[in-house]
């Protein structure tokens, strides 16, 4: 028992040593006790999923779904599903709320449908794929996912601090992930929460500090990548239908950056 004081006292200095050591390296991007208070915070569009964003960056959206979804051949072992039955693909669609400036530019959603053959933790995977030397729209007019193309995260700008995405939920017991690559290649649970209402609804989900997006050495910054955004079901839900809609996914982030002499240099490629 005459040890008890001590450790408690390191218990309380190893912790105040984590604490100021974790905020100086999350905020490392400024280097003087000034840059590491400023904050310039400003909003960019991720996706809009078929838009102009989308269109110009040449990404189209693609959903994998996991091992009881409904199989195109039931008779077979490792039949991949039935895209009748489990599919992505963009719709004419788009929220009531967005901005007049964003709503002017808005014309397509994406939506996925699912269909399982047992209850269960069932999943779906929705990603991102890069198309190189054409467009993302198809001979009508609208984004075509099925065009050849190759997986790529999303690269976020600045510091995230929160992620916001427009959900159409059908009533369905679902919940919400975002899944975040950072630069050391660990790869970041964020929970977004359930998916059980009607209608279109913005969700918004902070980015915890503990996720590493800068460090102590030139260049600072080192931005995060959106893997994939995944779905998962209760275990009670009915299996035989699910609808979902995305649609104007966004950042809050970051992007102060302290000035140096030479910092021109930060950014050549070598």
């Amino acid at each position: 028992m005459k040890y008890k004081g001590r450790w408690n006292f390191c218990y309380v200095l190893l912790s105040l040593v984590l604490i100021f050591g974790l905020k100086s390296f999350i905020f490392s991007f400024g280097f003087t006790e000034r840059g590491r208070e400023t904050i310039n915070l400003q909003t960019f569009t991720v996706s809009d999923f078929g838009d102009e964003k989308d269109q110009t960056n040449g990404i189209i959206w693609k959903a994998k779904f996991s091992k009881f979804a409904k199989p195109a051949d039931p008779n077979k072992e490792l039949s991949t599903w039935d895209t009748n039955a489990c599919d992505a693909k963009y719709f004419e669609a788009k929220p009531v709320g967005l901005s007049p400036e964003v709503d002017a530019k808005q014309k397509w959603s994406l939506g996925i449908k699912a269909q399982f053959v047992k209850k269960g933790y069932n999943w779906i995977e929705v990603y991102t794929e890069k198309v190189s030397g054409r467009s993302i729209l198809g001979s009508d007019g609208k984004p075509d996912n099925t065009i050849e193309s190759k997986r790529e995260p999303l690269t976020l700008i600045g510091v995230i601090k929160s992620l916001d995405l427009w959900v159409w939920g059908g009533n369905y017991k679902y919940w919400m992930e975002f899944y975040l690559l950072d630069y050391k290649g660990f790869l970041h649970k964020i929970p977004v929460g359930d998916i059980d209402y009607v209608g279109w609804r913005n969700l918004r989900t902070k980015i915890p500090e503990y996720i590493p997006q800068a460090e102590n050495r030139v260049p600072f910054l080192k931005p995060l990548k959106l893997e994939y955004i995944k779905i998962w079901s209760y275990p009670n839900e009915r299996v035989d239908q699910f609808y979902v809609y995305f649609d104007y996914l966004q950042v809050q982030t970051d992007v102060y950056l302290e000035r140096f002499n030479g910092d021109d240099l930060a950014s050549k490629a070598w």
